[in-house]
């Protein structure tokens, strides 16, 4: 694939993203390369390559011969999901404490200033994309790429939740209460730059068991 392809394969993926963050797709919906490709003015194969990632990353599901879909929704779901986040996470933020390096610590502070701004913006999308930077540059910074690969998955699954229920992402954005993510994540590399390994594990379970438990409020 060249850069010409990847470029256009991005933007198609931030592009659903974005068209998703906006309420214009809602769980159940599908997300068909015929409606997207015109409304994003780009060809199908960047589009059908954004969905397949979409997919793989487990934010949509595939049905055959249908296409793929947003998956609705369930309680039990959402438990099983954010357990799991926790228990991959937390031990993800703990190897980062013992072996993150100057240059994974600096990255993660860079991104920690922009979630700030991002925030007291209310700029979604910035978010969204910001967030997703803070959780897999901690799980590179592991050292483990099991840990990666699992975190990707799970945290793209948690998205259907925080997408549709945090109150960040649903309500106007005069009516966007006060968020503790930020201070949350600088609590996490507070202890990774520090080396407390299991101040890191309980930092970030603690902020992605505030994340499920705030869903809906």
């Amino acid at each position: 694939m060249n850069d010409l392809s990847l470029n256009a394969e991005e933007r198609a993926y931030r592009s659903i993203i974005e068209l998703i963050l906006s309420g214009h797709y809602r769980p159940g919906d599908f997300l068909l390369e015929l409606d997207l490709a015109p409304r994003l003015d780009m060809s199908r194969t960047p589009v059908s390559r954004a969905l397949s990632r979409l997919v793989t990353e487990g934010f949509l599901n595939r049905m055959a011969k249908k296409g793929c879909y947003i998956p609705l929704p369930t309680p039990e779901d959402a438990e099983e999901v954010f357990s799991a986040r926790k228990a991959v996470e937390g031990q993800a933020a703990a190897r980062a404490a013992r072996l993150a390096t100057k240059e994974d610590i600096a990255l993660l502070e860079r991104i920690v200033a922009e979630d700030n701004e991002a925030v007291r913006r209310r700029q979604k999308e910035r978010f969204a994309r910001i967030n997703e930077d803070f959780h897999f540059a901690i799980a590179r910074a592991s050292h483990n790429a099991y840990l990666e690969k699992w975190i990707r998955n799970i945290f793209w699954r948690a998205n259907i939740y925080i997408f549709y229920f945090d109150s960040f992402y649903r309500q106007r954005e005069n009516e966007i209460p006060p968020q503790k993510t930020p201070l949350q994540h600088a609590t996490i590399i507070e202890a990774i730059a520090s080396g407390d390994a299991e101040g890191a594990a309980r930092a970030m379970t603690d902020h992605i068991d505030h994340t499920y438990q705030v869903l809906g409020r």
